[in-house]
């Protein structure tokens, strides 16, 4: 008898539970996009790579055509996304989507940037390189 009861409370408290997850399982999508929209806007952004119209105006000097095309307008951030294509053949780095090329500071080589952690980290040791060579010289 007292098997039994214990059992049936364990499967009543079984049922309450699973339907106590599988009801917070389905919180409506909107709740959780409007978490990261706030998240999405506390979180410092990268600023823009073109602040001026001096500096739109060199990107569009350096383009073989003289033009540069603009691939969006993103409002909310207010900024403008341009689009420069190139040749497969002329960038040497083997890039994926997503990566930002640079110069490499003592070569003068392209080079694939590193993003995250190593990125920062990387970007520390050349602000430390130019504090050292400013106070201690070349």
């Amino acid at each position: 008898m007292q098997f039994t009861i214990g059992l049936v409370v364990v499967i009543v408290v079984s049922v309450v539970a699973i339907g106590a997850l599988s009801s917070a399982s389905r919180i409506p999508g909107e709740f959780f996009d409007a978490v990261g929209r706030t998240v999405h806007n506390v979180l410092p952004k990268e600023g823009p790579d073109l602040a001026t119209d001096a500096d739109v105006r060199a990107v569009i000097r350096a383009m073989p055509n003289g033009k540069l095309r603009v691939a969006s307008v993103v409002p909310e951030d207010d900024v403008v996304v341009f689009t420069i294509t190139a040749k497969r053949s002329a960038v040497k780095a083997a890039v994926g989507p997503g990566d930002q090329l640079r110069l490499n500071r003592d070569t003068g080589e392209v080079e694939i940037a590193p993003q995250g952690v190593p990125g920062a980290l990387d970007q520390l040791r050349q602000q430390l390189e130019d504090l050292r060579k400013r106070f201690f010289g070349p």
